[in-house]
């Protein structure tokens, strides 16, 4: 029986920087827009916290979407996997934004999702243990003569 090759999980540190990377843009954009719109209210520790939250929640959301269904080859294929993830990641997104009147927009739950979803996992293939070289004795240093060493001081 052949064992099939199976989509493993990446390690978390990838998922995080990328997780990471995603807040910083998003929060500079955010604080931007805050510092040039007149009248606008500074972003709160909450809202940072919560623009933490969502973004944790969409970007995992759509890694585990793209685990379990991974991006195919063809173009129709994709839009419709895209579909059938960006209409409940939008409707969640509006109903957290209605509950909760986050300080940042909950659409960032949505755009998050979306992003989590392109994560592309490896697949393993399983190896056959590869036998070991049997390792050469050490050499020993043939012993020099004192007339061997005297010969090659006068090539010099």
């Amino acid at each position: 029986m052949t064992s099939q090759p199976s989509p493993r999980w990446p390690s978390l540190l990838p998922l995080l920087r990328f997780w990471l990377g995603l807040n910083v843009v998003l929060l500079a954009f955010t604080l931007l827009s805050r510092a040039f719109t007149p009248g606008a209210d500074p972003l709160s520790p909450g809202g940072v916290l919560t623009c933490l939250g969502l973004t944790a929640l969409g970007f995992a959301l759509g890694v585990v979407y793209s685990r379990y269904w991974p991006l195919p080859e063809a173009s129709f294929q994709r839009l419709v996997r895209m579909a059938l993830l960006a209409i409940p990641a939008m409707g969640l997104a509006l109903a957290l934004g209605l509950l909760l009147r986050p300080d940042i927009s909950a659409l960032v739950l949505a755009l998050a999702a979306f992003l989590g979803a392109q994560w592309r996992f490896g697949v393993v293939q399983p190896v056959a243990p590869q036998p070991t070289p049997p390792r050469a004795a050490p050499r020993t240093a043939a012993p020099q003569t004192a007339m061997s060493r005297q010969s090659a001081r006068s090539k010099r």
